[in-house]
């Protein structure tokens, strides 16, 4: 399990709101896929306070003025309800990035056959 102490970076306003704002704005088509980049843009957004209009500039500026430091255990606990957000919407890339052996490890806790502690250890191999 990690040091106690460890501090991250937390930011009011995350950093993956600048990639769902390039996704939306990105495209002028009403396609499928451009309808659902703005749905799931304007979702984060509202959810985390940030204006839907903003220019790709003033939310770069929120983004990096809005961090502060975080003991990475509070850091984690903010999170909480946004990690199953944040991965669903990752969807392949997300499987790619972590690998097919960490979704099982996943898996294993979500049906209580591995426990949190074991989970923090496995991570700490990776």
């Amino acid at each position: 399990m990690a040091a106690r102490g460890n501090p991250e970076n937390h930011h009011a306003a995350p950093r993956c709101l600048i990639s769902l704002h390039e996704k939306a704005n990105g495209s002028s088509s009403l396609d499928g896929e451009g309808i659902q980049a703005w749905v799931e843009w304007e979702m984060e957004a509202m959810r985390w306070r940030v204006p839907v209009e903003i220019s790709r500039e003033d939310l770069e500026a929120l983004v990096a003025s809005s961090g502060v430091a975080l003991e990475q255990e509070e850091h984690r606990l903010v999170h909480e309800g946004d990690w199953r957000r944040w991965g669903a919407r990752g969807g392949r890339e997300t499987l790619r990035r972590y690998g097919t052996e960490w979704f099982a490890l996943l898996a294993l806790r979500r049906w209580g056959r591995l426990s949190a502690e074991d989970l923090d250890a496995a991570r700490v191999l990776r």
